[in-house]
Formats: C-alpha cells, structure tokens, sequence
C-alpha cells in the first residue's frame, strides 16, 4: 500500500486486501480496474472525514452503490467509496405529503415494498431494482419503462443530503435556491452561458449524459446539478422521494410488427393512449430470447422484425378502451396482439423482458460476449428508426451482431454487441463500433446515454456529443464544486488522453 497514505480513523470499514478489494474492480459493464483500497463509511461523518483527508493527500476517490452501472463510473484507480453498507435506512412513508426518507444504500425494490404498504408506488425503477440502490438511481439519473409517462428518477426527489468534495455536509430541498457551495457557481454559469441558460439542448425525451445545465440554470437548484453527475461533484447520502399513486388498474399489449415502418404508428398510438411503458424489441433479442417458440407468446413474434411491449394504467374504463385500441392496431398491422390485464399474466409477459440478460450470456455463441460499449444512446424520437436502420449498417460494417431493446416510447435503445473476443482484433471493432455510433448519436441530435451516464467509456467522447460551449461548461462546473478533482476523474470528464477502452475485458451485464 505504498500508493495511499495512512487512512484516517473512520468508525466504518477499511478494506485493503486483494480478495476483499476485488469485488470492487468490475461491475455490471465491461470495465474492470482494481482500485488501491476501499472504505465503507459507517455515517455521514465517516464520509466526510474521508473525503476531506483524501483532498488533503490527492487521492482519487470512486463512489459505488450495487455495482450495477455499467459504463465504469463505479470503477477506478483511486480509493472506492462503498455507499451500500452503512446508508441503508427506509424510513417510513409520510402519508400527509406522500413522501419517503431512505439512505443512499438502500435498494430500490426494498423502498418500493415500503411505498406499497402505504398504496403508493416509485415509478421511474430500473429492471435491477432488486439490486440497485437509490444513491446509484440518483448519481445516473436512473430510469425504467415507466419513465415514458412518469419520467426518471429526477422528477422525483424532493430533498437530498450531501458530502461535498472538501468534506463539508449539505442538506439541499427542491425549489430551496442555491447554497453556499451552489450559488456562486450559478452566478458564474450566467456569466458564461447567459441567464437562460444554454441556447441549445439536445431535443431528447431523458438524459443521463454531461451535467442537466437545462434543468440547473433557470432557478439554480442544486437538486438539478447533482442528480446524474455519477458521483463527481458531490455524493449523496440519503434522499427525500415523492410517491405516487398506485393506478386502478393496469393493462399489457405485446405487439409484433413485420418492419420498422410500422414503428411511427405504434409510438403515435402509444402517446395518445398516454401508455405508462413503451418498449422495444429488435429481432436478435426475439431470437436469442426464444420468444417466437415462448408458449406465452409462440407464433405472435415468429416472423416480427421487431415486438413492442405497452403498458396502460389508470381508470378502469380507460385502460379497457385502451387496450381494445391496441387489439385494432395489432390487427391493421397484420398481427393480432397479446393482451393481459391481470396481475400474473402480466407479470409474466414483463419477465420476458426482466429474464433477457441470463438468456443473452446464456445463448452467444462460444467466443461471443455481450459488451456494453454503446448500451444506451437516446435520440429525438423522430429520429428512432433513421437511428435503427444506422445502427444496422455500422454493425454489420464491423462485422458485429448484437442485441438491440429498449424503450422506444423515450427513444432510449440499449445495444449490446456479441463481440467475437477470438478475433485478433475485436478491441478494434469495439472502437470502430463505439466511434461510428457516436459519430450518428451526434448527427441526430442525440445523446449518448438515456439513463445510464457517461462513466468512463463515454467521457473522452463527450465534446464530440456536446460541441465545446457546453463542454467548457461541464468544466466550469466540475472545477467550481471538486477544485482539486478528486471525485471520480474521468468520469463525466475525460482524464488528458484517456482511452474511452480503458479497462475494458468482456463481461456479461446485465439489461436495464
């Protein structure tokens, strides 16, 4: 341990052996890097007592919840900080505001059993809501299928409790202003970008990439800042969460369609009908799902070019005509849809979906590994199937087959390419593949993550993304709160020269 300094006294843990510390090197996506140690704060003093001596000594810090982020901001060459073990209260839910007060460790599925005792429900969950925390929901701006009609998790916080980078603590509640640490910043944020805030934005439906500027600027709430910047300008210890209303009812359509031109009638008709979820399926993940021989779904997706799941909630009259709209438009496109209403059927029509990452791991080929180096781009949702058809072309130009999903009501698609990890040069056509999509995310007006963020893989192509106004933005902003850039470098922003496959080794991940 020549690297680190003598760690403070902390009543929390100190891992320093290399079977305790390798847990900590990977997570859900394909980067791998072991860092030097690890702590695991017991309380909010713990953290700030490590954060301040590691300004002090220089030492690189890395925030980490579940390790299910994947792509690498929950990895690096520094001290990893484990949020997940001494944050992990659930309040209980207030039913005069409908709120509730959990840790940053506590996870997702746990807080939404909670809200269930009281009737109310956390709409924007991931898929890995049973392992995922809140703080990782909070430092990437998660989100899930319900995002389409509810939005990400940003839309549903109401308080949050941080530890600065310098070690000082700050409790911050929406609508509440700036803070000590927050309003010069903003001051100097209108200096350079006017006081609207940025002139140009890009035109997407979510965002889990560069710092929400377009959320930060008009009142200078900190809330905005913090949530989605992965842990790099300031780390949360717990957070204050709105609930929502548990709906009347609920009903599920699965819809195959015979080509991608059909795609703007099914995202028209989803947008009337106000569908809580819309997602997509592309042909390989119908294929290596066995969908098309499923005895729930069998023949309805044997022949799709692609599949959509839509869930509509409210009244029960609403989602009945709902529903009975769907069944018209499966039959106009040639395919009768599957419906449930239910609560088993369908909760077994999303396992489907929930079930794909084991499938996909299980199903490549011997050689093939599912990689999550483009994962989860997000374009306008005019530009949806210009980006498939692209997306298409550069796969096959780099002779790559892949997975391809995601929630089409927002535009978000997650793509994990079946890398041949036998081929001389398969570190190449990750490169060619990562580039080529960026190079098309930036020509359709997109982003490059919808609800994952940036991590390390994306960081070095940030300007390409965001043009350099923005981008010396994002640095003004990350300089103003981690002057001596300690939180989690090259993360957001790139490290001079960083390599965006840095640390990269195949893994099977999971889906989101």
């Amino acid at each position: 341990m020549s690297q680190l300094p003598r760690l403070p006294n902390i009543r929390g843990c100190i891992l320093l052996d290399d079977a305790a510390l390798a847990p900590y090197a990977s997570a859900s996506g394909p980067v791998s890097i072991p860092p030097i140690a690890c702590v695991q704060p017991y309380d909010a003093q713990d953290l700030s007592t490590v954060l301040s001596w590691a300004q002090l000594e220089g030492i690189s810090v890395i925030p980490r919840g579940a390790g299910t982020g994947m792509p690498g901001g929950n990895v690096g060459p520094g001290l990893a900080i484990d949020l997940s073990v001494g944050f992990t209260e659930i309040g209980e839910p207030q039913t005069e505001d409908h709120t509730i007060k959990v840790g940053a460790g506590a996870i997702a599925a746990d807080v939404e059993q909670a809200a269930r005792s009281v009737q109310r429900f956390l709409p924007p969950l991931p898929s890995s809501a049973h392992r995922c925390t809140v703080g990782g929901m909070i430092a990437n701006n998660a989100a899930g299928a319900r995002t389409y009609k509810y939005g990400a998790i940003r839309d549903w916080v109401r308080e949050l409790d941080l530890v600065l980078a310098d070690g000082s603590q700050e409790h911050v509640v929406r609508g509440g202003g700036g803070t000590k640490a927050f309003s010069p910043l903003h001051q100097a944020l209108r200096k350079l970008l006017g006081d609207d805030g940025p002139r140009s934005w890009p035109s997407v439906r979510k965002n889990s990439s560069g710092y929400a500027l377009d959320r930060y600027m008009p009142g200078g709430d900190p809330i905005e800042l913090v949530i989605g910047s992965e842990g790099t300008l300031a780390l949360v210890t717990s957070v204050t969460l709105d609930l929502a209303s548990i709906p009347e009812a609920t009903g599920l359509a699965l819809l195959a369609v015979r080509g991608l031109d059909d795609l703007p009638a099914v995202l028209e008709e989803a947008s009337r009908l106000e569908a809580a979820a819309c997602e997509f399926f592309g042909r390989r993940f119908l294929e290596i799902t066995s969908m098309g021989t499923h005895p729930l779904v069998g023949p309805t997706v044997s022949d799709a070019a692609a599949a959509f799941l839509i869930e509509l909630d409210g009244s029960t009259d609403q989602v009945a005509s709902g529903i009975e709209a769907l069944r018209t438009l499966g039959h106009e496109l040639g395919s009768p849809p599957i419906t449930a209403m239910g609560e088993v059927e369908r909760n077994a029509l999303w396992e489907l979906r929930h079930a794909a990452s084991p499938l996909i791991a299980a199903c490549a080929n011997r050689g093939l590994v599912s990689t999550q180096i483009i994962e989860d781009s997000v374009v306008p949702t005019e530009n949806l199937g210009r980006y498939l058809t692209e997306l298409e072309a550069i796969l096959a130009r780099w002779q790559t087959d892949a997975v391809i999903f995601g929630h089409a009501g927002d535009a978000n698609v997650h793509v994990n390419p079946l890398l041949d990890v036998t081929h001389l040069d398969w570190r190449g056509r990750a490169r060619g593949i990562l580039e080529d999509t960026a190079d098309l995310v930036a020509r359709l007006g997109g982003t490059l993550s919808g609800e994952h963020g940036d991590g390390r893989i994306r960081a070095p192509l940030l300007e390409r993304i965001w043009g350099a106004p923005l981008t010396e933005a994002f640095w003004l902003v990350k300089e103003a709160l981690d002057p001596a850039g300690t939180l989690n470098p090259g993360v957001i922003l790139p490290r001079p020269g960083q390599d965006p496959l840095e640390g990269l080794w195949p893994q099977h991940g999971g889906l989101s």
